[in-house]
């Protein structure tokens, strides 16, 4: 499968029509529609593309009516080391074009575009005005709004981006997105930042070459990514260094840019090891995993007590770097069951107004006159359980067992 950029670009502008149908009739790509523009990201089934028009789909925007290209992110990007990207493949490249090493950031992909007389801001798998999923995509956290954060962030940070002047059509803005209840891996501490890691045209189905990037950058007063200081003359030479640069932190890596003085002509990932073990782990640790460990102890621990027990499972399973993402995990379930908690004390109280009001002696009279006097009641069930002396948290949990119902059940109280 072809992986240089400039030529998949140019295959995209030869034959737009067939490849952008070929996208929206893919039923491995989910698509999201509003003002007559479609976005498309892969599914999490779709591991890997497996056909061209799949390196597309990381996002990309376009019209069904003329099928126009609207927007495009980021193309996929492929590790060193996966499919056919290696040193040796590489090796021709940095021989025919100018060699750079951005630093690769550990956010969320966000693309900004114009259209319809105003701007759009989409992460790959979500654009403003449209619900997204109850489950997220490619590892973003569902609780969060991320484009509705991003032009936030632009608003106060660049109020610029929500203008449109007329020399940004046809321009895609790719930024990484970083905030602090996003984080990946690295830990940027209190960064709210959207970093300009790309632009794309259009127009000229190109990516603007860094030097480019820079100056475009400069003069709208944003943010860029900033070059790796490896240094050496050969690839395998620049990869060494940046791998040296990145040893024993929690920086993701670096992005391998080859360029001619008009178009970026090919990109690749490089990921330390270091970084990769993290990663691997901090799949584990997940909201999961973290509710599971603390159940399965008699009582709630304290944060300490759980951060105790998760130094006694050893830094190759725990490493202390993973320590604060198992602490918003810790905070989110307390949360939740505080605001059980706060169902619980609510129901006590309605079950109260009523147990007051029953004139039956009879224990089954008295149930039926209950029922009956709750029969518009939403939680009559947990009503009941209070009048028979049972209900407390655990007995809320069993009935709504994630956070967002709960939220919901308080925001009905």
């Amino acid at each position: 499968m072809e992986l240089r950029v400039d030529r998949l670009l140019e295959h995209l502008k030869e034959n737009r029509v067939a490849v952008l149908q070929a996208i929206d009739r893919d039923p491995m790509l989910l698509k999201r529609t509003i003002d007559g523009i479609t976005l498309a990201n892969a599914m999490k089934e779709l591991f890997t593309p497996q056909e061209t028009h799949q390196l597309f789909a990381k996002g990309i925007v376009y019209r069904r009516e003329n099928w126009e290209l609207v927007s495009l992110p980021l193309i996929k990007i492929y590790n060193l080391g996966e499919r056919e990207v290696t040193a040796h493949s590489l090796a021709s490249l940095s021989e025919q074009n100018h060699l750079r090493v951005l630093t690769k950031m550990d956010g969320t992909m966000l693309q900004r575009f114009q259209a319809n007389g105003r701007v759009y801001f989409t992460t790959r798998g979500v654009i403003e005005g449209v619900r997204p999923l109850t489950e997220a995509d490619d590892g973003e956290n569902a609780n969060f709004d991320y484009v509705g954060s991003a032009r936030q962030m632009a608003r106060e940070l660049y109020p610029q981006l929500l203008q449109t002047p007329s020399e940004w059509d046809g321009l895609s803005f790719v930024f990484e997105f970083i905030h602090p209840e996003t984080r990946v891996i690295t830990d940027y501490g209190g960064m709210r930042d959207l970093v300009l890691i790309a632009v794309f045209d259009t127009r000229e189905f190109r990516y603007y070459p860094y030097p480019e990037m820079e100056r475009f950058a400069d003069r709208w007063s944003l943010r860029v990514v900033q070059p790796m200081p490896t240094v050496g003359k050969t690839l395998t030479e620049q990869i060494d260094s940046l791998l040296g640069l990145i040893a024993g932190t929690d920086h993701e890596g670096g992005v391998l840019v080859f360029e001619d003085p008009h178009r970026v002509v090919y990109r690749a990932k490089v990921k330390g090891p270091d970084y990769l073990r993290l990663l691997k782990l901090a799949v584990r640790c997940n909201y999961s995993s973290t509710v599971e460990m603390l159940e399965a102890q008699p009582n709630l621990l304290s944060w300490e007590e759980f951060a105790e027990i998760l130094r006694n499972m050893g830094s190759e399973k725990v490493p202390e770097e993973l320590l604060g993402m198992y602490r918003e995990h810790y905070d989110a379930y307390c949360q939740y069951l505080q605001d059980c908690a706060t169902i619980v004390e609510h129901i006590k109280r309605v079950c109260e107004t009523y147990r007051v009001r029953l004139t039956e002696t009879d224990p089954r009279q008295r149930r039926k006159e209950l029922a009956g006097l709750i029969a518009h009641e939403r939680l009559k069930g947990l009503i009941f359980t209070a009048y028979d002396g049972k209900l407390d948290v655990k007995a809320v949990t069993k009935i709504f067992t994630t956070a967002r119902e709960v939220q919901e059940v308080l925001e009905r109280i």
